[in-house]
């Protein structure tokens, strides 16, 4: 059964050589983990090879291992090779090799999604830290695509407020991402925030 800790937790525990919160990240995470390679290999013996190497592998890294919320976005990637490396290997040959990228893409769609909606989690809390009006500037420009001139005209301020309240929120944001482990979030900052 699971502890109250956090994924982020429980790795900096294994970083520390903790064998205990290796093995409650392992069944955590078995379930959702064999299910998500089983529907891309339809095999139970080479979905479990796949599993024990996924978590070999955390264990091995667990010195340089950084992890933000959850590590199930690391462990899905290291899946996803797997499987690759499977198919590879073996030169498969499926009646499915079409079905088998479909799948990889699904995943890999259900994976963005995943660490889209971590970095959204991230930046709204980042975003109640903020001034009231630079909050209010950038999520009118951001998410509601208005000019500068319209939000200025809406909040009655002027126009060099309104660019400056956007420019602190987008350093702040900035910042606040390059500083919190979250290297392979921040890949989708440009995408997710349309920062130009």
């Amino acid at each position: 059964m699971r502890n109250h800790k956090s994924d982020r937790e429980l790795v900096k525990d294994m970083n520390e050589g903790d064998e205990t919160a290796f093995q409650c990240l392992f069944d955590f995470h078995w379930d959702t983990l064999y299910a998500f390679v089983y529907r891309l290999i339809n095999d139970e013996d080479q979905t479990k090879d796949i599993l024990q190497n996924v978590f070999l592998e955390v264990w091995n890294k667990k010195d340089t291992l950084l992890i933000d919320d959850s590590i199930l976005p690391y462990l899905y990637k290291i899946a996803k090779n797997d499987v690759m490396s499977l198919f590879r290997r073996n030169k498969v040959r499926l009646d499915g090799n079409d079905i088998l990228i479909r799948n990889l893409k699904r995943s890999s769609a259900t994976d963005d999604r995943i660490i889209a909606k971590q970095l959204q989690d991230v930046i709204d809390l980042e975003l109640e830290k903020m001034p009231f009006n630079v909050r209010q500037c950038f999520q009118l420009s951001k998410y509601e695509h208005k000019s500068i001139r319209e939000i200025a005209l809406e909040l009655t301020l002027s126009e060099q407020t309104v660019k400056n309240n956007i420019s602190e929120a987008l350093r702040r944001l900035r910042f606040c991402l390059n500083d919190s482990s979250l290297g392979y979030l921040s890949v989708l900052i440009p995408f997710l925030l349309n920062l130009t």
